[in-house]
Order: structure tokens, then C-alpha cells, then sequence
């Protein structure tokens, strides 16, 4: 079983196990004898990478409720009996489909300020560097995992670190127009996740910036198509 579900509600306030759609969904697995793969976050280490670089071994210090949910998510989980559970921590998605609705990320807050305002901004320095991983990539590695889910907790992005204003730059292009508003200079949140468990394990492709690149442009492109 692969839960993809999420209560909204547990990243604006303090955790609520009443909110955890995975708390029950993973004791189901437990009693059916089935693996349960949770899509947890690299928020739960915090800012404490080493230069920026993020493996599963470190200790988790997250600084905000969805952060600390995550990580609450986690350790109940784990203290379920006989639950097989592989967990799955994400880097930044790279997904068109987050220009709709008002889901708070790094895309999905870009694609709706150049489409609403014409202009992408940032309250950090464009120089700063994050992992993404665009959401077709994603489908595709969860369609592997839950072939062959293995327990444990493992790291799932791209593996490189680019600076969030090249994202920005591709998007704007694929829109075909657009500007890059930087409101503050901080060097603020970079980080890159360790890929070598999960691309031992599952085999998964490498991937560059070129790839990267393509799937930004694609979603700026589409963002324009549809208005």
C-alpha cells in the first residue's frame, strides 16, 4: 500500500493524530500482513545538513508543524507491530498540477505568481540550491518501490542540488515571459538529498539538469496553454 494522502490541517498547527490519514491506513496493512510505503519529507531533518547534503542517517530536527508532523508520522508508524514500512522522504516536486488549488510549495507558489502577477518571488537569494524531482519521476520510482518495497526510510529526489532561480529562469521561459522578484538575499534553506540507499536499491536513473531543465520548461508551457 502506497499512501499518497495528506490533512492539510497538520502543516499549519501542532500535530493531531485525529488528522493522520496514515495512522489508520498503515494498522490496516499491519493486520492484512501487507508493506505500507509512507511519503514522508526532507523537512524532517531541519536545516542541519552538512553543506546542504541530507542522508538518512542524520538526526532529524524539523523546524515547522508540517516538518514535525512528519516526523511524529514517522515514529508511530514504526511502533506499529509487524508492520512492514518502507518510508520515503521527498526533495521539492517538480508537478504542473500545483497551479491549481492553493497548496503551499516552492512550485506551486512560482507557477501561480507568474501566472497571477506575471513575476516568480523569492525571499531568499535565486542562488540558494534544492533538490528537485519532477512528479512524473516520482510516479514512476513509487511504481518500483511498491513493486519491491523494502523496509527502512530512504531519501527520494533527484540527487542534485540546483539554484532555485535556474528553476525559476526555465519556467519563465516555458511561459514564455515573466520576471524573477527577489525580495530578500538570504541564503535560506538549501540543501541536497543523498540518493546512494534508494539508487542501490531500486536501481533508480540518474538524473541531470538537463532533464531538470525539460520538465520545467514543459511546465511553464502548459501553465500558458491553459491560461
Amino acid at each position: 500500500m502506497v499512501n499518497c494522502a495528506y490533512d492539510p490541517r497538520l502543516k499549519s498547527q501542532p500535530y493531531d493524530a485525529a488528522y493522520d490519514v496514515d495512522l489508520p491506513l498503515a494498522a490496516s496493512a499491519a493486520a492484512a500482513a501487507a508493506p505500507y510505503v509512507m511519503l514522508s519529507s526532507r523537512v524532517v531533518y531541519g536545516m542541519t545538513g552538512r553543506d546542504g547534503r541530507l542522508a538518512e542517517d542524520m538526526p532529524l530536527a524539523p523546524t515547522s508543524h508540517y516538518g514535525r508532523a512528519k516526523r511524529e508520522t514517522e515514529a508511530r508508524l514504526r511502533a506499529i507491530p509487524g508492520l512492514a514500512l518502507t518510508i520515503l522522504r521527498l526533495a521539492n516536486i517538480i508537478d504542473p498540477l500545483d497551479a491549481e488549488g492553493e497548496r503551499v510549495s516552492f512550485f506551486g507558489l512560482a507557477l501561480r505568481g507568474l501566472r497571477c502577477e506575471g513575476r516568480i518571488t523569492f525571499d531568499m537569494s535565486p542562488f540558494v540550491e534544492r533538490d528537485f524531482l519532477p512528479a512524473e519521476i516520482l510516479a514512476e520510482r513509487l511504481v518500483m518501490v511498491a513493486a519491491d518495497p523494502r523496509p527502512g526510510q530512504f531519501n527520494m529526489g533527484s540527487g542534485v542540488a540546483l539554484p532555485c532561480g535556474r528553476i525559476a529562469e526555465w519556467l519563465i521561459e516555458g511561459y514564455g515571459g515573466g520576471t524573477l522578484l527577489v525580495s530578500n538575499c538570504r541564503d535560506y534553506d538549501g540543501f541536497c538529498l543523498d540518493m546512494t540507499a534508494a539508487a542501490r536499491t531500486w536501481r533508480f536513473r540518474p538524473l541531470g539538469p538537463a532533464e531538470l531543465r525539460r520538465h520545467c520548461v514543459a511546465a511553464g508551457r502548459l501553465l500558458r496553454q491553459e491560461g
